[in-house]
C-alpha cells in the first residue's frame, strides 16, 4: 500500500512534546486532560499532532 505522510500529520509522544517545551511529561498529560491541547487516541495511547502543538504555541500556550 502506498502512503503519503504530511509533516503536519506527524504524531509526537508526550516525551517528545515535553522535550520540545522543556517540561515534565506529566505537564503535557495534564494539559491534555484539561482539554488545552488536542490529542489523538490510538487505543490506550495518546499522541499529539505537530500542527496542534504549533497552534497551541502560537496562541500563547497555557497562559492563553
Amino acid at each position: 500500500a502506498y502512503c503519503t505522510f504530511r509533516a503536519s500529520a506527524t504524531l509526537l509522544t508526550a516525551e517528545q512534546v515535553s522535550d520540545r517545551w522543556q517540561v515534565p511529561a506529566a505537564h503535557v498529560y495534564r494539559l491534555a486532560r484539561e482539554g488545552k491541547v488536542h490529542t489523538v487516541r490510538l487505543g490506550r495511547y495518546r499522541r499529539w499532532r505537530v500542527a496542534d502543538i504549533e497552534h497551541f504555541e502560537q496562541e500563547g500556550g497555557a497562559d492563553a
